[in-house]
């Protein structure tokens, strides 16, 4: 099941929200060291409690986190304006109403779960259709390269950088009906 909901409305979806930041922490934190706050075991920034983004959350049948992201217009503050562009001296400021920064794609998948992440990316691609938003962008490390091309939703680089020794990149995915179409023909999704 995926829900779709945004930072004002997450007392609404309480259990879903805590078990996201949960997952955040584990992976953000636990796995990857990145330098993020975690307080009482769930990963929280500013982009959540001040910038009111929209949620994309794949849970199990049994209700637990299976996938999730979060998406922010550009049109405000965004982490690669805020925390990246230091890293990308030469980008030009993103920024457009139809153009929406992609974060925090954090997976706690099991063996066998990969239909999850065709899921969240239908309802990602659905949702901003419906909503007249035509790109997304975010930035990622070269091993997340290889899970959104799996999802049928690979991305066009912009610029690349480094980050700690490890390869950065900043890109652009396509929101599109050609490119819903092939999300849902990679995963036998119904539409």
């Amino acid at each position: 099941m995926i829900k779709v909901f945004s930072y004002n409305q997450r007392q609404d979806h309480g259990q879903t929200y805590s078990q996201m930041l949960r997952a955040r922490a584990i992976v953000f934190l636990d796995r990857l060291n990145w330098d993020v706050n975690v307080v009482d075991g769930k990963e929280e920034d500013e982009y959540d409690r001040e910038y009111n983004p929209l949620y994309f959350v794949a849970e199990r049948p049994d209700g637990s986190h299976a996938t999730s992201m979060r998406i922010i217009p550009t049109t405000g503050p965004t982490m690669l304006r805020d925390k990246f562009h230091s890293f990308f001296p030469d980008c030009p400021d993103i920024y457009s109403p139809t153009i929406w920064e992609s974060t925090r794609y954090c997976a706690t998948l099991r063996p066998g779960e990969i239909h999850y992440t065709g899921e969240l990316a239908r309802t990602l691609c659905q949702t901003c259709l419906e909503n007249g938003i035509t790109h997304l962008t975010g930035i990622f490390f070269r091993p997340m390269l290889r899970i959104y091309e799996r999802a049928g939703w690979p991305p066009e680089p912009i610029m690349s950088a480094q980050l700690d020794g490890k390869m950065i990149t900043l890109a652009t995915f396509d929101v599109s009906q050609a490119r819903l179409d092939e999300i849902n023909k990679k995963f036998a999704l119904a539409a």
